[in-house]
This record gives C-alpha cells, sequence and structure tokens, in this order.
C-alpha cells in the first residue's frame, strides 16, 4: 500500500500571514517601552512592566499582525558601540547648541549601524560665541557634513551622547563654506586653500583626511 504524504494547501488567507508582519526601522534599547499589553502580546526578546511591553535587547520592532504579537529582532551586541568609544561620524543636523552626527567608525573601524549620536557644542569662540564684524548673531561652529571625532559619554534616554572637547575630539575635516575646497588647519579654525577663506572651528588637534585613511 503507498503511503501518502501530507500535502499542505496554502489558500488565499494563509499567503496574507505572510505580508502580515512588519519590521520597523527604528533602534530599540533594552528596556524601552514598546507597547501596551492590551494592544500586542509579548514576544521573543521581550518583557512585562506595570502593564507595558519592553525590550530586553538593542535590536528592532517587528509586528505580527496576525498573532498580534510583537518582538524585538536583535543586533549583534558588538554593533552598538558603549561608554567610553571614541566615534566619528558626520554631522546631519544643527539644532540649536547641539549637533547630530551620523556615525561611521567606532574605536577607528568602520561602522555600518547607521546610528547617530547626539552632541552639546558651545557656539563660537572661548567666550561662547563666533561673531564678526558685520553680524553679531551667534553661529554654529560646525556646518551639515562637518566630520567630526568624539568620545560616547552617556546612553541616557535611549540615545548616544557624545562629547566633542579635548584636543583629540571635534572638527577632523570640513570644506570651504565659500568654494568647497579643501582646508587646512590655522590656530583656532579652518583656512582654505583655494580662496583663503577663514572659520572658526573647534578642531582636532590631528585635523585633515589622514585619520579617515586609517580607518579599517
Amino acid at each position: 500500500m503507498a503511503l501518502h504524504r501530507p500535502v499542505t494547501i496554502i489558500t488565499t488567507s494563509s499567503a496574507n500571514y505572510f505580508y502580515m508582519k512588519k519590521k520597523t526601522s527604528g533602534m530599540i534599547f533594552p528596556g524601552e517601552y514598546i507597547a501596551e499589553i492590551e494592544e500586542f502580546q509579548a514576544g521573543n526578546n521581550t518583557f512585562i512592566l506595570d502593564g507595558t511591553i519592553r525590550s530586553s535587547v538593542l535590536g528592532k520592532k517587528e509586528y505580527d499582525f496576525k498573532r498580534r504579537a510583537i518582538k524585538i529582532d536583535p543586533i549583534n551586541s558588538q554593533e552598538f558601540p558603549k561608554i567610553g568609544d571614541v566615534v566619528m561620524g558626520f554631522v546631519e543636523m544643527l539644532f540649536g547648541s547641539m549637533i547630530s552626527v551620523k556615525l561611521f567608525s567606532v574605536n577607528n573601524k568602520m561602522y555600518t549601524a547607521g546610528l547617530s549620536a547626539i552632541a552639546s557644542v558651545r557656539m563660537g569662540n572661548s567666550k561662547g560665541w563666533n561673531r564678526d564684524r558685520y553680524n553679531r548673531k551667534a553661529k554654529s561652529i560646525y556646518r551639515i557634513g562637518d566630520i567630526v571625532r568624539g568620545q560616547i559619554t552617556s546612553l541616557m534616554n535611549s540615545s548616544i551622547h557624545i562629547a566633542v572637547d579635548g584636543t583629540n575630539f571635534g572638527l577632523l575635516y570640513s570644506l570651504c563654506l565659500n568654494c568647497g575646497g579643501d582646508t587646512v588647519k590655522i590656530n583656532n579654525g579652518v583656512k582654505c586653500i583655494e580662496c583663503s577663506n577663514y572659520e572658526e572651528k573647534r578642531v582636532a588637534n590631528d585635523y585633515g583626511t589622514s585619520p579617515l585613511k586609517s580607518l579599517r
């Protein structure tokens, strides 16, 4: 007598199951709130605290709308920087006395996790302001696109905080605001080698492209 293997029939409704999962792009930190227990069931890598579902690992949220469940898809813990790590990145946003830095290096190694850090920066020179002869309004000493080096000081409130003060930290490389040419370190700022435009910056002691070429 021939044996017949069971056949799984995929119907339209069961096929829809594969399209009812959604992974979000934002990074979730351990202990971070992700949902209410009335909304979803706690899935893998989560725990329940006071009626809320929270993450137990670093990763990204994944919703299973079929089962009304939520879980965390973890990332390798080595991919997440820690307090004390030295990082490099480019300024992606300016807001008041804060900058947002998209990280591309951690401890002199290329970093591709796509995380950003925030830093508090003073405005201008040692007196706290960057002013010119005709414009008395405060100016930021960083611009979008500037490459900076800093050190992680805190992971508070699910954010990476870095310090950019000190001789080894601050601006690593910047193009000329006036003509887009290369710049070199001069005193407390940078000077364009094309048009001689000078900008006051908080410059790292090894300003230039050499630190970028040493990445591995």
